[in-house]
């Protein structure tokens, strides 16, 4: 009986999800709604309230149809964000998302250091968090407790593999210029990320190549959970969103992470809306 619950919900989720990354012919995603390229369109500023909405509420697909954005939930064809749970994002990131391969064997690459850490399989995953940790690019510290914990938590939209020590240093402080001089990352043999104090306080550059990817993640937790980033963070991360576009893999890795949540960044699919959000 159970596995045939079971596979019920997967049929059910799979239903669910063909829409969900539905393009329609005028190139626009139905996921967001009419009113979201309404808007878009024209060149008024975004309201944060409609993503809350369309990331917090119930979305009834129809082919060849903008999404239907309403707070009920129950009819064929309706789908929300769904929350993978932490332990199963780990082993999507492990196993799907950042997966790598050469002539070592199976790899996954650290954001922040550019270390590269080998496994023979998803068993030895939970044994590895002494070297490789998940970074939550939004601290959990900082999550909005009016949202479940861990939703947030496995949301893989922020969820980025980093070296243990890097991740440590990191810790929740908020991102930022660190200049040679005052790097303090210590002995974590990583060249390419910095820690230091700034006038600001403590602060962390990641890579070049992948501040773009932070920018875009913290855009996209501070308007999914109703939480806000500080000014002089927010100016940066717009600067880093701009020297740093979004790439083939970012979209390829968006896309796949889509298939599993059901819920899109729109920072990802549509860069230019950075500039049409007042205060993040």
């Amino acid at each position: 009986m159970k596995s045939l619950v079971s596979l019920f919900f997967v049929l059910f989720l799979s239903t669910s999800f063909a829409q969900v990354d539905q393009k329609l012919a005028n190139g626009h995603w139905a996921y967001y709604g009419e009113e979201f390229y309404t808007t878009l369109k024209s060149n008024k500023k975004f309201d944060r309230a409609l993503f809350n909405r369309i990331f917090n509420e119930g979305h009834l697909s129809s082919k060849g149809k903008y999404d239907t954005i309403q707070s009920q939930c129950t009819t064929a064809g309706c789908y929300r964000h769904f929350s993978v749970g932490y332990t199963r994002a780990r082993h999507i990131m492990f196993g799907e998302l950042d997966t790598l391969r050469d002539s070592e064997g199976t790899y996954v690459l650290d954001v922040y250091c550019g270390k590269k850490f080998y496994f023979r399989s998803l068993d030895e995953v939970s044994e590895m968090h002494t070297k490789v940790n998940i970074e939550h690019t939004w601290p959990q510290s900082k999550f909005n407790g009016s949202f479940p914990k861990e939703m947030q938590k496995s949301d893989m939209h922020h969820l980025y593999l980093t070296d243990s020590q890097a991740n440590s240093r990191r810790g929740n402080n908020p991102f930022g210029f660190v200049s040679v001089q005052k790097n303090e990352m210590g002995g974590e043999g990583c060249d390419f990320s910095r820690f230091g104090i700034t006038d600001s306080g403590d602060v962390y550059t990641p890579p070049s190549s992948h501040r773009g990817n932070v920018a875009r993640a913290l855009f996209y937790f501070s308007l999914h959970y109703n939480l806000g980033i500080n000014s002089k963070e927010e100016a940066i991360l717009k600067k880093w969103h701009a020297a740093d576009p979004v790439d083939a893999n970012e979209i390829i890795r968006h896309e796949k992470i889509t298939k599993h949540q059901f819920v899109r960044n729109p920072f990802v699919d549509h860069p230019e809306l950075v500039d049409r959000i007042s205060d993040f």
